[in-house]
């Protein structure tokens, strides 16, 4: 079966990996992916009352506690959460460290996302996308002999261009599975975002888990899928390798 042998999610933030594309990584695992995360911020804004180091220290310990699960290796950049800017000297190391891990798919974040973060994460992979298989650019690490396919991750903003879900993977039997994953960035879906979203963890922790995260894959699904309950869905980025809907719906397994 057809298969993209290594997989590159390049996230904003330690924990957008799991929270956009958790079941993509745990069934690619599964049919023997290798899964790389490389998170272009240090996750140090998000917290209440811990203080920046700190919590950048903590966010990464939980980002590896989370890919053990699923055998992903995990790269976390310094740049301070929050200030994240589509610069010419990080478009440069994304070019870098893209070219050494040589991914066959890349999945992102749409670059009309709420957070600035995701946008300029989105903006960074598509400005490097083209300059891949150039030689020039960024000498000191060999090009790649083909552009990776670009998937992008699923929001529901609407402007300037509405999501368009190309791909569409249902999640139910990994569903439990990336409740687990999510658990282990506790400073973040037990602590910040109770705090941040003022709901009331009221139960058993889990269970607000499932909760709070499924609303976004239950709607997901109920949008772009039939005969489940959890999905999520990706966007064919026109900045990556051409490839039709079906051919990357197979490569996944779909």
């Amino acid at each position: 079966m057809p298969l993209f042998e290594r997989i590159l999610i390049i996230g904003a933030h330690p924990d957008d990996a799991e929270f956009h594309a958790g079941g993509l990584m745990l069934c690619q695992s599964r049919r023997g992916a290798q899964i790389d995360i490389l998170t272009l911020t240090d996750g140090s804004a998000g917290h209440q009352t811990m203080d920046r180091a700190s919590l950048a220290q903590r966010r990464r310990r939980e980002a590896h506690r989370s890919a053990a699960l699923v055998g992903a290796r995990v790269r976390i950049w310094e740049v301070p959460d929050g200030q994240l800017e589509p610069t010419l000297a990080l478009r440069n190391r994304l070019i870098r460290e893209i070219r050494q891990l040589a991914p066959d798919l890349i999945v992102t974040h749409r670059p009309y996302d709420y957070h600035p973060d995701h946008r300029a994460t989105a903006q960074l992979v598509q400005d490097a996308c083209y300059l891949l298989r150039v030689p020039n650019v960024e000498p000191s690490e060999d090009t790649l002999s083909d552009d990776p396919v670009v998937l992008q991750m699923c929001d529901f903003f609407s402007r300037p261009a509405e999501f368009q879900a190309d791909v569409v993977l249902p999640i139910d039997e990994d569903f439990d599975a990336v409740i687990e994953l999510l658990a282990c960035h506790e400073s973040q879906v037990f602590e910040w975002l109770p705090h941040i979203t003022k709901i009331e963890m009221s139960d058993d922790r889990m269970t607000w888990l499932a909760r709070f995260y499924g609303s976004k894959p239950k709607r997901i699904a109920r949008e772009y899928a039939t005969g489940c309950r959890y999905a999520e869905a990706f966007e064919i980025s026109e900045y990556g390798r051409v490839m039709a809907a079906e051919d990357c719906a197979r490569m996944l397994g779909l």
